[in-house]
């Protein structure tokens, strides 16, 4: 039976134009009930990978956790090393947000172990799923993650290169293009569950060079509804699908729900659109026969096989 896993990266307002020093919001937490009521109409049952700021949103706290005791979602980890305690500070010789792979050992420690803690005492449940801030991972990570009793991760986005997204002290994101599309065991403790990405090649429109690049080269493709193109979404689930793969993985940011909460939805209409792309393809992976799965519990069934 294919499973359909939805990952929401729950997290601050438009952090995407946030700078250091800011004030993070998280007005973005009043809007994740349409999306959950979404998530319902088709019996999905959507992982919330929750990071420091939105834990501290008392009006998330209360929703989610009740959502989870009936059911009807997963609550996980999601660390974003620059804002989740405790504070240590890099040298900055790059403009972007750190990645937790910058820190010092104890560092990633300290801010899994705080971070775990701190999620399940406002959630009152287990954590056992988790996503790294900005798709970072390497073998210390995963080791800190196994020790602290997570048992599923969905960091990996396979095919994609992001080696090239600067960091705070050094220029380190992962490159992921060798990396399996199916889930494995990175030791006894600790499966993977790679997000659903890949290298796309397809007819498209344009000057004669660009439409030679993307039929030759290939375009990197996300199963996130940014393009609010359900043909876009569909291209992508019938590759994977070729790879006879059990299990789709659809991601998208809480703040996405909200004007303002992000740059890809610039206005009302653009927030229905996108609304609107979701039920769309809710309804096609249905009809495929997908069932909604938690990662915790697909983590659970796959457990037994790899």
């Amino acid at each position: 039976m294919k499973k359909f896993l939805i990952t929401v990266d729950t997290e601050g307002d438009n952090l995407w134009q946030w700078k250091p020093g800011e004030k993070i919001t998280t007005e973005n937490s009043l809007f994740i009930p349409r999306f959950q009521d979404l998530c319902e109409k088709y019996g999905l049952i959507p992982t919330y990978l929750t990071n420091y700021e939105m834990a501290c949103d008392d009006r998330w706290v209360k929703y989610g956790r009740k959502k989870e005791k009936d059911g009807k979602c997963e609550i996980g980890m999601h660390i974003h090393a620059w804002n989740s305690p405790p504070e240590y500070e890099l040298n900055m010789l790059y403009p972007g947000n750190p990645y937790i792979t910058e820190y010092p050992d104890d560092i990633i420690v300290k801010k899994v172990k705080y971070l775990k803690k701190f999620l399940e005492d406002r959630f009152e449940t287990e954590m056992i799923s988790n996503r790294s801030g900005r798709w970072a991972t390497d073998d210390r990570y995963f080791k800190v993650l196994a020790e602290c009793g997570i048992r599923v991760d969905c960091s990996v986005a396979p095919q994609l290169d992001l080696s090239k997204i600067p960091g705070r002290s050094k220029n380190c994101g992962n490159n992921y293009t060798q990396y399996s599309g199916k889930p494995y065991r990175i030791d006894k403790q600790l499966i993977e569950v790679p997000m659903t990405s890949r290298i796309v090649h397809k007819t498209v429109v344009g000057s004669l060079k660009h439409r030679a690049k993307v039929f030759l080269l290939g375009e990197e493709k996300w199963l996130r509804p940014i393009s609010k193109s359900l043909q876009e979404l569909i291209i992508l689930t019938e590759q994977v699908e070729k790879e006879q793969n059990d299990y789709l993985e659809f991601m998208i940011h809480s703040s996405e729900f909200m004007l303002g909460g992000s740059p890809y939805y610039k206005n009302a209409e653009e927030i229905e659109l996108l609304f609107h792309v979701m039920d769309e393809y809710f309804s096609y992976i249905t009809r495929k026969r997908y069932v909604g799965s938690s990662l915790a519990e697909y983590g659970r069934k796959i457990n037994e096989h790899i």
